[in-house]
């Protein structure tokens, strides 16, 4: 590309704030330009000691803040950078030259020099995912990915963990809309039914929080939940309306087709059965009662890790109409045994000029152990916009943080869920709705994003 002492287990001093950029790796494309364009904006506010949604939450360091970190961006296409680069302050511009490949390792070595997070927003993750993470590693960088595909976080975790804590570095695979969201709903949903500490804390994590109480990023690992009486159940759902996907975004949903969903069963990741499916309740603005099928997202991979339960699972509804529900669970059946080589003949479609704002979502964990159950539910609209804004978040909390958890994280490891889901929230425009407490959001009033 052209370019305009090993610390101890699970815990250590970090980088250290105050140098190196934050580098976005695939910068010109759908998700990677909204997450240029956020880091853009709290950058500026912060130089001008200014507030912005989010900016001045708990978690996030005071506006104006020295030491916030330079933008810099890497790709492959010259053009779309270049313009990125003329519309934002950015430090850097990175272009792949002509013969490099994507994962090729000294490439990306030259764009992430000096870097202090990377961002991998360059898609598919499975092409990329390893060789952005072993090059950031390599940089001396922490590595945030914006993908959800539970293969690809199946893998990273179970061959790559070892290699970012050595490296004495944070890997946060996931962080977007699946499944960071969902992943920290499930926490703080967890941490109600349980009755840990005081706010919904864990009395074991209690020192941690003793003067940290309101800040998102964790200064010590996070205890696994419900070690001793582990949760029943454990599910996170995805809803959708007038779902629009980009190109890359349909050819990751092709590349999982003939895989089945895995799910967490007491000890282990099984197969899901085939047309897994459960009722749940979207609320009104998203149709009520809907049928959601098995879904191969990232929360049975990083659950687990901070909650003991003996099932976690995750569903998709994309649809209010109840035909076509059952329609999508008898194919969901038959996907398994479609040959996964028949994915490369189905080629996406992206609309011109799609509108991805008028998506609406909602995420919702429900976290049951016998009688008691508890739900968070967290709903917005633009899956892109909102995925752009988490990763953004998420890189700079790791860019400004000290002493705190080192290796391959799960969001709910690294981040006390309900100050991180506040924060997010009020950059994205996100309302959130827990079944044992006041909802919070831009319909709520003027005390969003504070204190119920």
């Amino acid at each position: 590309m052209t370019s305009s002492s090993a610390p101890e287990p699970g815990i250590g001093p970090g980088i250290g704030p105050g140098t190196g950029p934050i580098v976005v790796f695939g910068a010109a494309g759908v998700i990677g330009r909204r997450v240029c364009v956020e880091l853009a904006r709290i950058h500026a506010a912060g130089d001008l000691g200014l507030g912005a949604p989010g900016l001045d939450a708990p978690g996030l360091g005071a506006p104006g803040l020295p030491g916030l970190p330079d933008l810099v961006i890497a790709g492959r296409h010259a053009g779309p950078l270049g313009e990125l680069a003329r519309s934002l302050p950015v430090a850097g511009l990175h272009v792949a030259e002509a013969g490099d490949r994507a994962d090729d390792h000294a490439s990306l070595a030259r764009a992430f020099a000096g870097a202090r997070v990377v961002i991998n927003a360059a898609g598919p993750l499975a092409a990329t995912a390893v060789p952005v993470l072993e090059a950031a590693l390599a940089a001396g960088a922490h590595y945030v990915d914006v993908g959800g595909e539970q293969a690809v976080l199946h893998a990273m975790y179970e061959r790559r963990e070892s290699a970012v804590r050595k490296a004495g570095r944070i890997a946060l695979p996931g962080a977007g809309v699946d499944c960071l969201l969902g992943d920290l709903a499930a926490a703080w949903a967890a941490a109600h039914v349980i009755g840990a500490g005081a706010g919904g804390r864990d009395d074991r994590d209690h020192a941690d929080h003793a003067d940290h109480a309101d800040r998102a990023l964790r200064t010590e690992p996070a205890p696994r939940l419900a070690e001793a009486q582990p949760f029943d159940d454990v599910a996170v759902s995805y809803v959708f309306d007038d779902l629009a996907l980009s190109a890359g975004s349909q050819r990751a949903l092709f590349g999982a087709l003939g895989t089945r969903a895995v799910m967490w069963r007491r000890d282990r990741w099984e197969p899901g059965p085939a047309g897994d499916h459960r009722r749940i309740n979207a609320g009104p603005a998203l149709g009520g009662e809907r049928d959601a099928q098995g879904l191969a997202a990232g929360d049975p991979i990083t659950i687990p890790r901070h909650l003991a339960a003996h099932r976690v699972a995750s569903y998709l509804s994309t649809t209010r109409r109840a035909g076509a529900a059952t329609a999508l669970r008898l194919l969901s059946r038959a996907l398994p045994f479609v040959p996964h080589r028949a994915s490369a003949l189905l080629v996406p479609y992206a609309e011109p000029g799609a509108d991805y704002g008028r998506t609406r979502f909602a995420v919702i964990a429900q976290v049951r152990r016998g009688f008691a159950a508890a739900q968070v539910t967290v709903s917005g609209h633009d899956l892109y916009r909102t995925t752009a804004v988490i990763a953004a978040w998420a890189a700079r909390e790791l860019a400004l943080r000290g002493a705190g958890p080192l290796g391959m994280r799960a969001p709910g490891e690294l981040f006390r869920a309900e100050p991180a889901l506040r924060a997010i929230a009020r950059a994205a425009d996100l309302t959130i709705e827990p079944s044992f407490g006041p909802s919070f959001g831009p319909s709520f009033g003027p005390s969003f994003g504070g204190k119920p």
